[in-house]
């Protein structure tokens, strides 16, 4: 079970990142904020949650925890990349295709990237 809380203990850090980053952004400031709300649920979900222990030592949660802790790190990257006014990062993508990227987030990246299938909370279903 430490494991699986630890994993959540760093979802919900890069979560409060995110939120910190995102409260500072120069560009795609709306897709930010939509960032902001989903990481703001994933903690509140994912807090309600980690006291659970046969959840938490169900090896597929672990794993999908793992890929979401990816994910918020790439989305925390992209917010960050979003703080200044030119960016390498928005130079090498069109800003629709940057908002693009930002929107993929959560659910959806999880789906496409590691094939796994998500509820709206991120939370994995069969």
């Amino acid at each position: 079970m430490a494991d699986a809380v630890g994993i959540i203990t760093k979802i919900i850090e890069a979560a409060l990142k995110i939120k910190r980053a995102a409260d500072t952004v120069k560009q795609n400031e709306d897709t930010c904020k939509q960032i902001i709300s989903r990481a703001e649920i994933l903690c509140d979900t994912l807090s309600q949650h980690q006291d659970n222990r046969e959840l938490m030592n169900n090896s597929a949660i672990r794993k999908a925890l793992e890929a979401l802790d990816e994910t918020l790190g790439e989305a925390l990257q992209l917010v960050i990349d979003c703080q200044e006014e030119t960016n390498v990062v928005c130079l090498y993508f069109k800003s629709g295709d940057l908002s693009e990227r930002l929107k993929k987030g959560g659910a959806a990246y999880i789906q496409e990237e590691h094939g796994r299938n998500v509820d709206h909370h991120g939370l994995p279903f069969k």
